[in-house]
């Protein structure tokens, strides 16, 4: 008998957890514009240079987060992505985390979404030897337009680093 009362009190928490929508928070889920398959070409500069860059991205939903793969191609390089985005209530803002091929730690970054675009902030980190804070801003120009601008941080001043557009496959 006390077999039983110990398996049901463990249990009890996974059925209650279970009956919960462990789906995205309304907040993500305003970002679902960006499910699906996306692709484009566009320019990349740091340092004074500008090389051509082509990057596909797959968007999904995947538990409370909206969850990007992407693989961006430049000059002979390949640059894989994964950012899994959710929303902290106690905050009101996005976060996100980013996994990159070119970094030991994830990029955090943080931010708003004024109904057009999403706008995130990264906290400091390092990449390549070089600590660095970026902003990232994705714009719903149509149902199968998507505005993607990464800039970094230079002092006090914002450099554009890529500005392309994808389109959805």
């Amino acid at each position: 008998m006390k077999g039983l009362w110990a398996a049901a009190l463990l249990l009890a928490p996974m059925v209650s957890a279970l009956s919960q929508d462990l789906g995205p928070p309304k907040q993500v889920k305003d970002l679902g514009w960006m499910v699906g398959t996306w692709s484009g070409t566009g320019k990349i500069a740091f340092g004074g240079h500008s090389v051509g860059i082509t990057s596909t991205m797959i968007v999904s939903f995947d538990g409370q987060f909206l969850k990007s793969v992407s693989t961006d191609k430049s000059a002979g390089y390949t640059l894989i992505k994964t950012t899994m985005t959710g929303w902290e209530p106690a905050k009101s803002q996005y976060v996100s985390y980013t996994f990159t091929n070119m970094a030991p730690t994830a990029r955090i970054a943080h931010g708003k979404w004024d109904g057009k675009r999403l706008e995130m902030v990264s906290d400091p980190w390092e990449a390549e030897g070089t600590t660095s804070v970026d902003r990232e801003t994705m714009s719903k120009i149509s149902d199968t337009k998507y505005g993607l601008m990464m800039e970094y941080k230079d002092g006090e001043k914002w450099v554009k680093g890529m500005d392309f557009v994808l389109t959805k496959q």
